[in-house]
């Protein structure tokens, strides 16, 4: 259940909702599009019902996951670090985070948008290629990557910039 400001002291100390580009709304509605294009055909035509049946569930499954994953909130509190979309969600106690550091997302490592797994072992929760922040959180197998806009600050809000640095440049040694 996720607390809301103001409900047992968690003041959020940092928010941001990341959007997908114009062109998610529009490969939506391009989709739906072509399969009432589809069926349309298909009823003129005389074609059986399940033409019909079948274009309502995909338009719908298409307008429920656009719905569902057309923005990505990411939100530090004082206690809680919590970032998804919609139904899909991840929190994680502040104090699990063991390192934070600003990552830059590509098109190459996941191989799409949404929540991917990446080609360097991380899972994403991204909407764009760009700035994000990479969070290795005690007790999970992968680090996990958010888009973000300003990874500096998310890192620097957590604590765990600096951490992460020195980490870097012992390991060099």
């Amino acid at each position: 259940m996720r607390e809301q400001p103001g409900e047992a002291g968690e003041e959020i100390i940092y928010a941001e909702t990341i959007r997908y580009g114009i062109w998610l709304p529009l490969m939506i509605l391009l989709l739906i599009a072509i399969f009432t294009g589809v069926a349309v055909i298909a009823i003129v035509k005389g074609g059986p019902r399940l033409i019909l049946i079948v274009t309502v569930v995909v338009t719908a499954s298409l307008i429920l996951v656009y719905l569902n994953f057309r923005r990505l909130f990411f939100e530090i509190t004082k206690d809680h670090v919590r970032f998804g979309f919609g139904l899909v969600k991840k929190e994680f106690r502040r104090s699990d985070i063991t390192s934070c550091e600003p990552y830059e997302l590509t098109f190459k490592n996941y191989l799409g948008y949404g929540i991917r797994y990446g080609r360097d072992g991380t899972v994403a929760y991204n909407t764009r290629n760009g700035n994000g922040v990479k969070m290795v959180v005690d007790g999970r197998k992968r680090p996990y990557v958010i888009s973000v806009d300003d990874p500096e600050r998310v890192c620097e809000l957590l604590g765990l910039r600096a951490v992460a640095r020195f980490i870097e440049e012992h390991m060099d040694q």
